[in-house]
């Protein structure tokens, strides 16, 4: 038991000492990942849509 004692203190020493990112940047990186999964969500539609109309005319 003073094992896992020990475990959840330095596991909450280590939430204190970690730096959140502000509301912000959060805002930021969110766009940029939605934006990311965006691009390559059309470019393997596309991509797949032309490999799939190449084996059409064989």
């Amino acid at each position: 038991m003073n094992k896992v004692k020990t475990f959840l203190g330095e596991v909450k020493h280590e939430l204190n000492e970690t730096t959140w990112p502000t509301k912000v940047a959060m805002k930021k990186n969110t766009i940029t990942v939605f934006g990311v999964m965006a691009f390559f969500g059309v470019f393997f539609y596309a991509v797949d849509s032309v490999i799939t109309f190449l084996l059409n005319l064989v």
